[in-house]
């Protein structure tokens, strides 16, 4: 049975990240099966083109191609009024210093900080670096406030933060030649080296032109100071920050370290004319400087099996104790570039490197099915929620034993009507394990029968965290906690009961209002960030960070606004 698709480039450049996501329209089936293009994870199509990063931005505000001053942000509905939230203990907000937008349509409301990661120090585990999309610094260029890089360090175990800005990342932030043309900051990745050196990558991009970098700064002291930005990769400027003509896009990146050598790695997304192939990039000099890129994504070879396109998001770097690395990535595979078979499906994939990045060998490890599309949203989202969302694996490793895990959240319990259309959404967390990263057991089902989206995952000594975002908890469906299953087992993943982690239920529609495509209706919260992570050290205290949506009850004045906060929680 043939599928009827369509592409799709959904941009949300102008909310401080840039992300093409390409979806598939599932075609019509029967109403008793899942629908064709749903039941094997409907694949990215071919040949899309990058959107130039500020088609959508001229003369528009920072809401996602919403013109001033028409819309006003739901977290302006609080000001001059008691924070309806108590006190988050013992969730801790992390975000220290936090500025005040003064124009658009969050003016009034304390900046935004949004889409989370976490590494612990090997070395000591009370020493943790936390990062997020942060919007506090004002653009001149812009007038507005955009996303600058930010660090968050703590050395007590996550009791308490001190809040870095990365040096000279993006123009807000001072930076001189090609960077100077980036506008803003995203994608946050961290990573530790040995030695309490920290990695911590990030895209930066152009709001005015195509220019768009993949950035590693690093910090020698467990994350307390940061030296200059390094460039991995840049399309769209030269080395003074002139505009100069480009197909490319680099986005999406994440950051691993070899804890033998310190050898680090960096993959990310390439978008250009022949897709959105995975590569990586190494530094052997603690990130000073990067090899030219090589390609993760493996050479196209049509054939009976079908085979991994080079139409990949979301890839995510670690190395094992041998020096072996791997990257998880969110593929499609199928039987030609077309993409058009029933058999042609979305998956979860992992590659394998023995020689240092040159070459690889991937493993599919599961089919990874895809959130339906919202045509009003013009993004992948949840029945009912505003927010886009994705199908990105995160991985851990347990350096005690060099096991992976990788997690994900898919729609392929979901609910579709006759004509493949989705009546409600039911994103559940998958998990799976592997001794050597090529043969994988079948991944288990993790949390309860409401949606939960955005997992990420830890490990260490045998044991397994896995925080995620679910919807259990609110009747009405809209609000969100943060819950942690437990596992352990060195083979077959045993579960433990899932632990809420946030004290109480938010709402992730304080920020970032936009304009349905469709209805033209006001659509509060369009953007959370596109993930959460989770870090556990030695000492088996998992630290689950996520954007959370009740701002700092504790501060006088505060008003619910996107925070990010964190939690410790012992895993048994």
């Amino acid at each position: 049975m043939g599928n009827t698709r369509r592409r799709r480039v959904a941009v949300l450049a102008s909310l401080g990240l840039v992300s093409f996501a390409f979806t598939a329209v599932p075609a019509i089936g029967p109403a008793s099966a899942a629908p064709p293009g749903h039941a094997h994870a409907s694949p990215h199509l071919k040949h899309a083109q990058p959107l130039r990063v500020n088609a959508l931005l001229d003369g528009q505000d920072e809401d996602n191609g919403a013109p001033e001053p028409s819309l006003s942000a739901l977290c302006q509905s609080y000001l001059g009024a008691p924070n309806p939230y108590g006190n988050p203990a013992p969730n801790v907000d992390a975000i220290v210093g936090d500025s005040t937008v003064l124009v658009g349509s969050q003016a009034g409301c304390a900046a935004a900080q949004n889409e989370t990661t976490v590494a612990v120090n090997p070395a000591n585990p009370r020493n943790l670096v936390a990062g997020s999309n942060d919007y506090r610094v004002f653009n001149s260029r812009e007038n507005r406030n955009d996303s600058s890089g930010f660090a968050y360090t703590s050395m007590d175990g996550g009791a308490t933060w001190t809040n870095v800005v990365l040096p000279h990342l993006t123009f807000q932030t001072g930076a001189t030649g090609a960077l100077s043309d980036m506008d803003s900051a995203g994608d946050p990745a961290i990573a530790f080296g040995p030695h309490n050196t920290v990695y911590y990558a990030n895209i930066a991009f152009s709001r005015l032109n195509d220019g768009s970098a993949i950035t590693v700064n690093v910090s020698h002291d467990g994350g307390l100071t940061w030296g200059e930005p390094s460039i991995v990769a840049l399309d769209g400027a030269d080395a003074s920050g002139n505009p100069v003509p480009t197909d490319i896009f680099n986005d999406k990146e994440w950051v691993g370290v070899d804890q033998t050598s310190g050898t680090a790695y960096v993959s990310w997304t390439r978008f250009g004319p022949n897709g959105s192939p995975i590569v990586v990039s190494t530094s052997v000099n603690g990130g000073a400087t990067w090899s030219a890129r090589t390609s993760v994504t493996p050479a196209f070879v049509p054939g009976g099996a079908g085979g991994i396109t080079p139409f990949d998001q979301g890839s995510f770097p670690l190395v094992g104790s041998d020096g072996a690395l791997y990257i998880a990535y969110e593929g499609a595979v199928c039987q030609s570039l077309a993409c058009d078979q029933a058999t042609d499906h979305d998956a979860v994939i992992v590659a394998k490197s023995t020689n240092r990045g040159a070459t690889f060998s991937s493993r599919e490890v599961s089919a990874d099915y895809d959130f339906p599309f919202n045509d009003d949203l013009q993004n992948a989202a949840l029945t009912g929620e505003n927010f886009r969302i994705n199908s990105y694996p995160s991985m851990a490793i347990d350096r005690t034993s060099d096991r992976l895990y990788v997690t994900w959240a898919d729609d392929r319990n979901g609910s579709y009507d006759a004509n493949g259309r989705s009546t409600k959404t039911n994103g559940d967390v998958f998990v799976a394990t592997s001794g050597n990263g090529v043969q994988w057991q079948a991944p288990v089902r993790l949390g309860s029968s409401a949606d939960e989206v955005f997992p990420a995952v830890a490990a260490h000594n045998g044991r397994v965290a896995i925080s995620s975002y679910t919807r259990s908890y609110d009747p009405n469906g809209v609000g969100l906690d943060v819950v942690m299953n437990g596992a352990t087992g060195v083979g077959n993943i045993k579960k433990s009961p899932t632990t809420r982690v946030t004290t109480a239920t938010s709402n992730p529609q304080v920020q970032f209002v936009t304009v349905g495509a469709v209805t033209g209706r006001e659509l509060q919260g369009a953007f959370i960030g596109d993930y959460t992570s989770i870090a556990m050290g030695s000492d088996l205290i998992a630290h689950p960070v996520w954007t959370d949506f009740r701002g700092n009850p504790t501060l006088a004045g505060s008003t619910p606004n996107q925070e990010v906060y964190s939690s410790s929680l012992r895993v048994r």
